[in-house]
């Protein structure tokens, strides 16, 4: 069986729209969890209806395994998937949202406790969605363990995370609230100006 390839840079960064983070008079910006492997389906329901949305992706390698005339063997091609599955985010009118229900593929919508709050979230996700086109990224709801920090400068600037070190390589933990979640990727301390926090 040939031997699987690792990601390559075929893939290029999606848009994202602004306007999500500035929401009109009477507008919410909130994360809705769809039903499951809906994220693109709704997206593209809620953007044919003039919404505006933001479905974080990341590249993964989707297999296929083959077997023909006896012999066995598989091929790979480069893919978009949600960052965080089943949840997009989406602003509109409260009105909007319960209709949305009525499209069977939203399962619940979480408005947010604190709206300013939220709309940094959103941005620290695309930060994420940026690194993830450039290394690897694990999405995991694991608690880690380790020093707080908040970055103070480059792709990282502005966020709080963790930074922990295994076998000489160091971690880089973010937190997201509105689904429970972590993101987790290799980082080089020495090229970031990070402030320690207090727990």
């Amino acid at each position: 069986m040939q031997q699987r390839k690792k990601l390559e840079h075929s893939i290029e960064i999606p848009p994202f729209d602004k306007e999500i983070l500035n929401p009109l008079e009477g507008e919410i910006v909130c994360a809705v969890r769809t039903m499951p492997l809906h994220e693109f389906k709704l997206e593209e329901y809620c953007r044919k209806r003039g919404l505006s949305t933001y479905l974080p992706l990341r590249r993964a390698l989707k297999f296929h395994n083959v077997t023909a005339k006896g012999r066995s063997y598989s091929y790979s091609n480069e893919v978009l998937r949600p960052l965080f599955t089943s949840y997009l985010f989406l602003k509109a009118k409260p009105t909007i949202l319960r209709e949305l229900y009525e499209s069977r593929m939203l399962q619940r919508y979480l408005p947010p406790q604190n709206m300013e709050s939220f709309l940094a979230e959103i941005r620290v996700v695309r930060k994420c969605e940026l690194v993830g086109f450039q290394q690897e990224l694990e999405v995991h709801s694991d608690i880690v363990e380790g020093g707080r920090f908040i970055v103070n400068s480059g792709i990282w600037e502005g966020v709080e995370g963790r930074l922990t070190r295994k076998d000489g390589i160091f971690k880089w933990t973010v937190e997201f609230d509105f689904c429970q979640q972590f993101i987790t990727t290799i980082i080089d301390p020495t090229k970031f100006d990070m402030t320690p926090l207090v727990d």
